[in-house]
């Protein structure tokens, strides 16, 4: 065994065993109520509040599948990223902070799709809500189960299938075991150990084969495709201007809707939390895209033909001095281990909470049993759906494209902007409507056939929601001068 097997080994044996006495404690002090098992109490305070969005944000997709699109398509990955960084960032001093303020008006609400779709006053539009939420997450947890058994198969070796089938089995246990107070625990540790070993990873690798020339770095770069790796569109001309921008709302848009994301905001304990997390995202999201791209780039000059993208991480890490490759490398897994059970745990929440919406006195049991059977489901499709696909990052897109499509009726009835609940059928459908148009032979056909479907889709979706606020606000514009006027049609002084 080499020394970077064996410290890799050790880290990830002592990270699994502390899960283990986590998923132990747990089950012994019996999680009471569930606003603790599914909102952590609302109480998490400013570090592990950053941390744990940090794990959330910055998981399989921000950091194996970037590295592996650096890999492939080049430095326009950096661009997206870092525009997509800070409208997230206006996302969350805005939309974060008025769910927030809404989750402590309705206490009563625990789901954010509920919360979100309040002011519709339709079971049937939220139903119809989970039930898109729940098709868009599992290739999403399929892009994290993919990024953790690529990672561990190029670095340590391990079959592929048994290792996806290992992670989800693991994170069941423990996520089930103690709900969002374990998975904001292992946040905190996985984040450290994330932040410590790519640093590290970075300062090795330019060190050990460029000796800190950075120079010399973007010559190689430059040197090892044609067209440019470190040119815009890249080598397979992917990053066209209206490709960038797409990308950038997708991961910044696409987001919003995901209940697994929205629960971030909800359980930070002040909302000064996340107006200081606003002004940390841009710094966050470029430091992360950055290690990206170190990783990503210097890769393809020294381990060009790689099968997949998502295998650079596992052979850079394998590369540099052994106990710090060992620690990136475990800290990366872990960042998949902890977005795939949020991802897990949220899906069954937000069914079970949908389940038993009308009832006030349905038992603990009864939504943790529900609770539980979801997360079952959803992991064993996402298991199916992660064995051997071509790039992380291409799941976490589509994913992001569905989700793309609620976030205009989401983001309008968070507002409260009182549209009524036909058109926020309209808009979903229709948005939805063009990405799976997206995915046939008859999108080609179409003008704007260059512009993703996901893109045109949410504009779409969004231009139904336009259209639904500028008619309320003309008919309540209308209203006051049709009242005041008696049924003979002679004027009437209003009282």
């Amino acid at each position: 065994m080499s020394a970077y097997a064996f410290w890799a080994s050790c880290f990830l044996l002592l990270y699994l065993l502390w899960l283990l006495g986590l998923t132990v404690k747990s089950w012994r002090e019996k999680v009471g109520n569930l606003n603790d098992y599914f909102l952590a109490g609302r109480s998490v305070g400013l570090i592990p509040s950053i941390l744990t969005f940090w794990a959330t944000y910055f998981s399989a997709a921000a950091l194996i599948g970037a590295a592996g699109y650096y890999y492939i398509h080049g430095i326009g990955n950096f661009y997206f990223a870092s525009i997509g960084y800070f409208i997230l960032a206006g996302v969350t001093g805005t939309v974060g902070v008025r769910l927030w303020k809404l989750s402590r008006k309705y206490p009563e609400l625990r789901s954010p799709i509920q919360l979100y779709l309040r002011d519709y006053h339709s079971p049937a539009l939220e139903v119809f809500y989970v039930v898109i939420t729940l098709l868009c997450l599992v290739p999403y947890m399929a892009a994290q189960i993919t990024g953790f058994a690529w990672l561990i198969e190029s670095a340590l070796g391990l079959p592929y299938i048994l290792t996806a089938g290992g992670a989800l089995l693991v994170i069941f246990l423990y996520a089930e075991s103690g709900g969002l107070k374990n998975i904001v625990s292992t946040d905190v540790v996985q984040s450290l150990m994330t932040i410590v070993g790519c640093i590290g990873v970075v300062i090795a690798f330019l060190w050990v084969f460029w000796d800190f020339d950075i120079g010399q770095f973007f010559a190689d770069v430059e040197a090892t495709k044609t067209p440019s790796l470190l040119a815009i569109p890249g080598p397979q001309g992917f990053y066209t201007p209206i490709i960038i921008f797409s990308l950038a709302v997708l991961i910044s848009l696409g987001a919003v809707p995901m209940a697994h994301n929205a629960q971030r905001y909800m359980i930070v304990k002040d909302v000064r939390y996340l107006k200081l997390l606003m002004w940390l995202f841009p710094v966050l999201g470029v430091f992360v895209t950055v290690i990206a791209a170190v990783l990503g780039l210097g890769g393809a000059v020294h381990f060009p033909g790689l099968e997949s993208g998502d295998q650079v991480i596992g052979r850079v890490t394998a590369s540099v001095p052994a106990i710090i490759g060992a620690l990136a490398t475990v800290g990366i897994i872990a960042s998949t281990m902890s977005t795939a059970d949020s991802i897990l745990l949220s899906v069954g929440f937000i069914v079970s909470e949908q389940c038993y919406r009308r009832s006030e006195s349905t038992p603990t049991q009864s939504v943790r049993r529900l609770n539980r059977w979801c997360t079952l489901a959803v992991a064993f499709f996402a298991f199916f759906a992660s064995i051997k696909p071509g790039l992380v990052t291409e799941f976490a897109f589509n994913a992001f494209g569905g989700m793309l499509q609620l976030a205009p009726v989401m983001i309008a009835g968070i507002y409260e902007c009182h549209v009524d609940r036909r058109w926020a059928f309209a808009s979903a459908i229709s948005g939805l409507g063009v990405v799976i148009i997206g995915n046939t032979p008859i999108y080609g056909l179409l003008v704007f056939s260059q512009v993703p479907p996901y893109f045109v889709g949410f504009l779409v979706a969004s231009a139904v929601m336009g259209v639904a606020i500028l008619l309320r606000r003309t008919l309540l514009t209308d209203a006051p001068s049709t009242s005041q006027r008696t049924p003979s049609g002679t004027s009437k002084k209003p009282e």
